[in-house]
């Protein structure tokens, strides 16, 4: 197996930090959100639990190098350039950021070393 490029290695830690949030959230949402949106905030709790463990995932799988982690890693990035650019649209240039963060996973994860590290080569 090939050295765990640094790269890898804070995408990693990126994907489990937001997988902490969304279940931070999802609990928020089924707690609070229940009370004031009904079912649709259990709803949404439960859906931000789901991404959330999904995140956490994936974020352990870039330290063991899971070659499935590289195809989710890429179908999220180009999903999230898809919301920020639909948000972008709604709610102006403070969603940049949700471009630009995943612009750059999504190049870096087509760096020759990075799809070597998941055995994509």
């Amino acid at each position: 197996m090939a050295k765990r490029p640094l790269g890898v290695t804070i995408i990693g830690i990126l994907w489990i930090i937001f997988g902490i949030f969304g279940l931070l959230a999802g609990v928020w949402l089924m707690a609070r959100g229940a009370v004031f949106f009904g079912p649709f905030g259990l709803l949404f709790g439960v859906i931000s639990i789901i991404i959330g463990i999904i995140f956490i995932i994936i974020g352990i799988g870039c330290f063991q190098a899971l070659p499935w982690v590289w195809t989710v890693g890429v179908i999220i990035s180009v999903l999230s350039i898809i919301a920020g650019i639909a948000s972008l649209i709604t709610s102006g240039a403070g969603a940049l950021l949700g471009i630009v963060i995943p612009g750059i996973i999504l190049y870096y994860l087509f760096q020759p070393h990075v799809k070597a590290y998941f055995g994509k080569v």
